[in-house]
């Protein structure tokens, strides 16, 4: 059984990159937050929405972390593709169990079906003046 995720949402704040220990070494993460929305054709051309929920990625790895957060800003749309992993702890004050869900990123792409006003123009032909 496997537990791959693959998803198209918006990013919900820009990405942070920070540096932590993963036994005896450092590690570079990447988190944001996203919400993945569940959008269906409603069979007129548009989309219905109904419902959607909110999951914190992780994209792991040096340059993958850096990529991640050079390219990605607050209300890109991404397609990730990843493992969902179950975090647990004890809170403080209360000594109550939480759980999180987190999804573990393989693969994030930036879509560019919402990029608006982007077009592509072949360059004119030059002209030459023939004395």
């Amino acid at each position: 059984m496997s537990n791959e995720f693959r998803g198209t949402g918006n990013v919900a704040e820009t990405p942070r990159l920070k540096t932590v220990m993963v036994g005896s070494e450092e590690r570079k993460v990447t988190d944001m937050r996203v919400f993945f929305d569940d959008r269906r054709p409603d069979g007129q051309g548009g989309f219905e929405k109904s419902g959607g929920f909110w999951l914190d990625v992780n994209v792991w790895g040096d340059r993958r972390a850096a990529d991640v957060v050079q390219h990605v800003r607050k209300g890109a749309r991404v397609h990730v593709v990843g493992h969902l992993t179950e975090s647990t702890w004890t809170t403080t004050d209360t000594g109550a169990e939480r759980r999180a869900l987190h999804l573990d990123a393989n693969e994030l792409f930036l879509s560019l079906g919402r990029v608006a006003g982007v077009t592509y123009q072949p360059p004119r032909a030059v002209q030459r003046k023939d004395d």
